[in-house]
């Protein structure tokens, strides 16, 4: 099955211990449809999302020089598709999700404790493209020094909405919020 089969309502992301941003993505029946693979020495925190075939789908990478976190989303050729911003100001978890002429087209806001989002027009907050939850959220408070694995759990709601930039959102919100 492709990582971006439109059958595909639910995506559970798995990353592995020690992997700083790599592991596995799966189905809700638990069958691995995709990876994501981070370079360990980068400064630029590049995570590749690739494919069963291990074939690359697309990288994300953080802008090295910049006040706030911002990652741009790219295609295997190297071609910006979208580029990721937290605000300058945000009292709850929020990250915009821009296109390559920097138009906004996605926001995605989160709770107090940063563990659930809802993507959504920018414009109109009741149309929800996706919704991303935390998996293991009560592990960051009561185990946080003993497990080094995160898991999110992405619900695609709107079957039209590109699956590549909604998998690849939900990455860039873990790198801004928890992989610190």
């Amino acid at each position: 099955m492709d990582l971006f089969d439109p059958s595909i309502e639910y995506y559970v992301l798995h990353e592995k211990a020690w992997k700083f941003g790599g592991g596995d993505i799966y189905d809700p029946q638990g069958e691995k449809i995709g990876s994501m693979k981070r370079k360990l020495i980068s400064m630029r925190a590049e995570i590749e999302l690739r494919n069963p075939d291990d074939s690359v789908v697309c990288i994300i990478n953080k802008k090295l020089m910049s006040a706030r976190p911002i990652y741009d989303v790219k295609a295997p050729t190297g071609e910006l598709i979208g580029r990721g911003k937290r605000p300058m100001i945000a009292f709850r978890g929020s990250v915009d999700m821009y296109d390559p002429e920097d138009r906004l087209i996605y926001k995605a806001q989160g709770g107090v404790m940063k563990w659930n989002f809802r993507i959504t027009h920018p414009k109109d907050k009741n149309m929800v493209y996706a919704e991303i939850r935390k998996g293991d959220k009560w592990r960051d408070i009561f185990a946080p020094m003993f497990n080094f694995k995160d898991q999110y759990v992405i619900h695609i709601v709107d079957p039209l909405a590109p699956r590549m930039m909604l998998l690849a959102y939900a990455i860039i919100i873990d790198n801004v919020y928890h992989d610190k």
